[in-house]
């Protein structure tokens, strides 16, 4: 559902082809979707301190790849959310 008004913000108009139910650029001029956008912390916050610990542990590093692919998962989301443009969907 498209919201009921489309304000006009930092990243200049939607270009991805979803457009969630929060409202756009209503907390800040600079961040699409506000609360998707700060939700998407616990995808990034987490994953990078499980790799600082995975290396002080000398884990394999099959396991810190997977943080950090976790991570860049959670900042590809984060610059979406934040802009809705349709080169960070993809």
């Amino acid at each position: 559902m498209a919201p009921a008004v489309d304000r006009k913000g930092y990243w200049g108009p939607t270009t991805s082809t979803l457009d969630w139910c929060e409202e756009n650029y209503v907390v800040t001029l600079f961040v699409a979707e506000f609360w998707n956008t700060v939700s998407n912390l616990i995808m990034i916050i987490p994953p990078i301190f499980g790799a600082i610990q995975g290396i002080r542990d000398r884990l394999e590093k099959r396991y810190i790849a997977a943080y950090l692919a976790l991570t860049v998962v959670g900042m590809g989301s984060w610059c979406f959310h934040m802009t809705l443009k349709y080169e960070m969907q993809v």
